[in-house]
C-alpha cells in the first residue's frame, strides 16, 4: 500500500532555515555596515533556533 501522508513540514521549515542561514552570512560578508550586520545576526541565530527546534519536534516520538 502507498504511503499517503503529505510531505513532512519539517523539511520545509529546514530549507527556510538553510535559506535564512545563507542569507544571514551573504550579508554578514556584504560591505555594508550598521543595521545590516544587526539583521545578519539576527537571521543567523535565528535559523539556528528554527533548526534546533525543527529537528527536536521531528526526532520526537508521537503519543
Amino acid at each position: 500500500m502507498a504511503r499517503t501522508d503529505p510531505a513532512r513540514p519539517h523539511r520545509l521549515a529546514l530549507v527556510g532555515a538553510v535559506v535564512a542561514l545563507l542569507v544571514g552570512v551573504g550579508l554578514l560578508v556584504s560591505p555594508w555596515d550598521g543595521l545590516v550586520a544587526v539583521v545578519a545576526w539576527v537571521l543567523i541565530v535565528g535559523a539556528v533556533a528554527l533548526a534546533a527546534v525543527t529537528l527536536l519536534f521531528a526526532r520526537a516520538p508521537r503519543s
